[in-house]
């Protein structure tokens, strides 16, 4: 009798935990991004979390890790500049189109690092820039989903940057 018990209040608490992470708002991806700042085009990783607090409203982290430095030549001199890391918090806003479609809207605050190297001088700059952008999530099974996304970096007095991701999403 105690064993069917025990057995029977682990199933219970087995499936409530289930439709517990269901029924959960958090996200988890990562992809890849085309990033673009004044005329250096560098390939990215990116990983991205978040929580829907509402269903129109969630928070969003992002981490960027550059892939490979881009070669440029500034004044004759060969060099080159890649992204070291980059790092954002964004309230995202969405809106469900169909039952497996939403679109999203970004708003907030990066910071990257930088490392450029021009005739054997090495370089690091950081820059924080105010971030924003939209894109398109698609549920292609159960939980998992694809990201089509832009963003745009305004950067203190350094320019700008857009970004161009396709991701991976798992919600859970």
């Amino acid at each position: 009798m105690q064993k069917t018990i025990l057995l029977s209040t682990a199933a219970a608490l087995l499936i409530a935990g289930g439709a517990s992470a269901q029924d959960s708002k958090w996200h988890l991806g990562a992809g890849y991004t085309y990033f673009d700042a004044s005329d250096v085009e560098l390939d990215v990783i990116n990983v991205r979390g978040g929580y829907d607090i509402t269903e129109y409203f969630g928070v969003e982290g992002e981490l960027l890790v550059g892939l490979e430095d881009e070669d440029v030549t500034i004044g004759g001199v060969p060099g080159d500049i890649g992204l070291d890391y980059g790092l954002g918090i964004f309230a995202k806003a969405q809106y469900p189109l169909a039952e497996q479609v939403s679109v999203y809207g970004r708003l907030g605050y990066a910071y990257h690092e930088l490392d450029a190297s021009i005739a054997s001088a090495q370089f690091e700059d950081s820059s924080d820039a105010f971030a924003f952008g939209g894109g398109l999530e698609w549920t292609v099974s159960g939980p998992n989903a694809v990201r089509l996304d832009y963003t745009r970096y305004e950067y203190d007095g350094d320019g700008d940057a857009d970004a161009f991701s396709i991701g991976y999403v798992r919600r859970f």
